[in-house]
């Protein structure tokens, strides 16, 4: 029995090993350090990926970011942050019912607005500027 815990604990160990030298692998080959603080998404387009990052063509910014308040509808944050987001989750019913949207930027930007009732309840951005 102890055996079979120790090669369940060898496969386990070696699809973990394996899945972060893939990763470390795609990094290298872009010429790239992998991030410390952000998750990894692997680039799936065909189109080839800008190397700086720039707000104006996200739309993302944090002083947009800022105009968001408790309060507001979908369509009032939609025109502030100037288009449409995409739907994360839903849950609920009437006054009850719960939605996040999150709109994504470049460089692992996002906003992401948690709506309560049809009202904004909470937001949350990740490398806005």
């Amino acid at each position: 029995m102890k055996n079979l815990y120790n090669i369940g604990f060898v496969v386990l160990l070696l699809v973990v090993l394996g899945c972060n030298c893939q990763r470390l692998r795609e990094f290298s080959d872009q010429g790239k350090t992998p991030p410390s603080s952000t998750p990894y998404v692997a680039n799936t387009s065909n189109s080839p990926t800008s190397s700086s990052p720039s707000s104006s063509k996200t739309g993302l910014t944090m002083e947009k970011y800022n105009q968001i308040k408790n309060g507001m509808t979908y369509k009032e944050v939609s025109d502030i942050l100037g288009g449409e987001g995409t739907q994360q989750s839903s849950s609920g019913e009437g006054k009850y019912k719960v939605e996040t949207y999150k709109w994504d930027g470049e460089q692992y930007q996002f906003i992401s607005v948690v709506f309560m009732g049809e009202k904004v309840y909470s937001k949350v951005q990740a490398n806005v500027k």
